[in-house]
């Protein structure tokens, strides 16, 4: 063997040891970022359960006030709605489906003025409004009621 083979083996050797070495340590650096980003799934993922049950809760509480007649129909079906569409679930649950009484009066109360624009309109028109609501209310509220006490032992669709 002459010592130009010798040195181009010795050479051969270095790269490949110091590609094995840069592997390795590139091997290394991902078994840290997966661990980190499954760390970071979990926390997430318990951040949404508690987001949810956050929810849940409050989705229970206010069926179970309209079930007991402690909350109006109106004020309940806009506040189940909104905690409905808040609710973190993978698939879609289609809630006004499942709750069709309580999206319809959610619906028809969606037009109406609020707060301010309420106070500002006339007495007339307020009693007007008030008059429409009554009879929503009056007509969807056995299937409202129906709905609320599902809704008090309500898990989301996952």
């Amino acid at each position: 063997m002459t010592p130009l083979y010798i040195v181009l083996i010795v050479l051969a050797l270095l790269i490949i040891g110091g590609l094995a070495y840069y592997a390795g340590s590139l091997i290394a650096k991902l078994r840290v970022q997966t661990a980190q980003q499954q760390d970071a799934i979990t926390a997430h993922n318990e951040k949404i359960t508690k987001h949810n049950q956050k929810l849940v809760d409050s989705i229970r509480l206010i069926a179970k006030a309209v079930g007991e007649e402690q909350c109006e129909l109106s004020e309940g079906a806009i506040r189940i709605c909104r905690l409905l569409e808040k609710v973190y679930v993978t698939q879609d649950a289609n809630y006004p489906t499942r709750y069709p009484a309580l999206h319809e009066l959610d619906s028809f109360l969606a037009d109406y003025p609020t707060h301010a624009g309420y106070k500002a309109l006339e007495r007339k028109e307020r009693m007007r409004f008030d008059v429409k609501r009554a009879q929503q209310e009056d007509r969807l509220k056995s299937d409202i009621k129906q709905e609320c006490e599902i809704l008090m032992s309500f898990t989301p669709a996952t």
